[in-house]
């Protein structure tokens, strides 16, 4: 029997440019933020100059010692002035007439929490960079700590399973939600299972940042923190996005449509029984993180460009 032929996908007609990283690299086996980072400049272009944090991407972004990973042009600088340090870097490039594209390029500890002020006043201001948050919701590289996008119910090392906590017991926020209420000319949500989706939003930030302030939030898992197989982190993704853990959209000033609608969404315990950081919920905690799922999706249904009511998606099996 012949094998049936899948849709292929167009991605690699994104590819255009070289891969600037060596090939062996100090990430993890299975890191999500690797195959974020190596396909970022073969669709955007090597001559990008990328600024970003002490993170799980500094040591191999920053190099070691006197040698580098990788053909970039890198700016390192503080979790709390990033945004503004990629702010510097625009205006110079601007004043100076010369054609570049600045990366603002940090982890959701960055984005979320440390240095979110930074970041809602360049948004604010329209700077005219691309910020790119790659969210493993927490800090990964200092310890597996909670941060503002660790979902409900996940285990930490600030919010461990015990006989007083027994996990994360608040929501998540949503960090695209807000930065697309900052009404910026692009904002777009994006995962490593659907990487044409991500290519095509990478191209429109690029365009899009020829008008101002543009925010890509990428959901990159964690393979040490998350606790799920190095073989399994696209699937992690495809899941989340599957269930609408993870729904993908853009936002053009402010306006946002879907980009993937999914018509009979999964329950997020198929999502969350990937990664150990979710075993040790109960039924009543996955329900929690259920209604927060259908919750949020119900609003963003509610922003969209899509015709029809806001509803609240009905969870169904295979």
């Amino acid at each position: 029997m012949a094998a049936k032929k899948g849709k292929l996908t167009k991605v690699l007609d994104h590819l255009k440019h070289e891969d600037p990283f060596s090939k062996g690299v100090a990430f993890c086996p299975g890191c999500g933020l690797e195959l974020l980072l190596r396909f970022i400049p073969q669709v955007l272009g090597n001559d990008i100059v990328i600024t970003g944090t002490p993170s799980c991407s500094a040591p191999v972004l920053l190099g070691q010692n006197n040698q580098s990973w990788h053909k970039l042009s890198y700016f390192g600088t503080l979790m709390t002035g990033a945004a503004a340090n990629a702010t510097g870097l625009a205006r110079y490039y601007k004043k100076a007439g010369i054609d570049n594209t600045v990366v603002c390029f940090n982890g959701d500890g960055t984005a979320a929490d440390i240095g979110f002020g930074n970041l809602s006043g360049a948004a604010e201001r329209n700077e005219p960079f691309i910020y790119i948050c790659y969210d493993n919701e927490g800090y990964m590289n200092t310890g597996i700590q909670k941060s503002g996008t660790t979902p409900y119910g996940a285990t930490t090392t600030t919010t461990p399973k015990g006989s007083i906590s027994k996990g994360k017991n608040l929501r998540r926020m949503n960090l695209a939600l807000k930065m697309a209420m900052h009404k910026i000319p692009y904002a777009a949500t994006a995962t490593l299972s659907d990487l044409d989706d991500l290519a095509k939003k990478l191209l429109k930030a690029k365009e899009a940042k020829e008008r101002g302030f543009v925010f890509l939030h990428v959901l990159a898992p964690c393979t040490t923190g998350w606790g799920h197989a190095p073989e399994n982190t696209i699937e992690v993704c495809r899941r989340a996005v599957k269930t609408n853990y993870f729904p993908l959209w853009e936002a053009v000033n402010g306006k946002i449509k879907m980009t993937k609608e999914v018509k009979k969404p999964k329950p997020v315990k198929t999502y969350t029984e990937l990664s150990k950081k979710f075993v040790n919920m109960t039924e009543e905690d996955h329900q929690i993180l259920q209604d927060d799922v259908d919750y949020e999706f119900c609003i963003l249904g509610g922003l969209s460009q899509l015709e029809g009511e806001c509803q609240l998606p009905v969870s169904a099996e295979d």
